[in-house]
């Protein structure tokens, strides 16, 4: 049976523990080996991750049963518009609506806030990330190139979802 928890600076572990697991499989195929590390490094340190939870980002864990198979956060970007800055599931667990059910939660915990929108970035590339989140109802915004250092760019869709 899946459950949600809020995770807190104390799952820190685990997050990175899943996304070491996740990252390389999903992107390296897109965007290579060294990108991929570097965006690891950026992204999931302990102290970025300690940063991003202080700075109110709400971070989620997901579990079937007692195991750990996906994590997703979002924070609010402006009043009322919310950004899902993450949500990976494990690979040997993709397909089993888990994905579905993390946005949904957050869909609901939103609506409670009187939120009025989520939106998020995905690569463009990431062909079966997309088809899912368009499959749940986000739409296409805008596309963005995102330089984040070291001659690396993110090139994502931006896609929104009305809550």
């Amino acid at each position: 049976m899946l459950s949600i928890k809020n995770a807190t600076i104390a799952d820190i572990p685990l997050i990175r523990t899943l996304a070491m697991e996740i990252w390389p499989q999903t992107y390296t195929p897109i965007i290579g080996v060294e990108q991929v590390a570097y965006m690891l490094g950026l992204f999931y340190s302990p102290e970025q991750l300690k940063a991003q939870i202080e700075d109110h980002h709400t971070f989620l864990i997901c579990y079937d049963d007692a195991l750990p198979v996906a994590f997703a956060s979002y924070a609010e970007a402006e009043p009322g518009k919310y950004k899902l800055h993450k949500l990976y599931i494990l690979p040997d667990q993709q397909g089993k609506g888990i994905g579905k059910f993390l946005v949904a939660h957050i869909v609901a915990d939103l609506k409670a806030r009187g939120a009025s929108t989520l939106f998020l970035n995905v690569n463009r590339y990431n062909m079966s990330a997309k088809a899912f989140y368009e499959k749940v109802g986000f739409r296409h915004a805008k596309d963005e190139d995102i330089h984040i250092g070291e001659g690396y760019y993110m090139n994502d869709h931006v896609l929104e979802l009305d809550v």
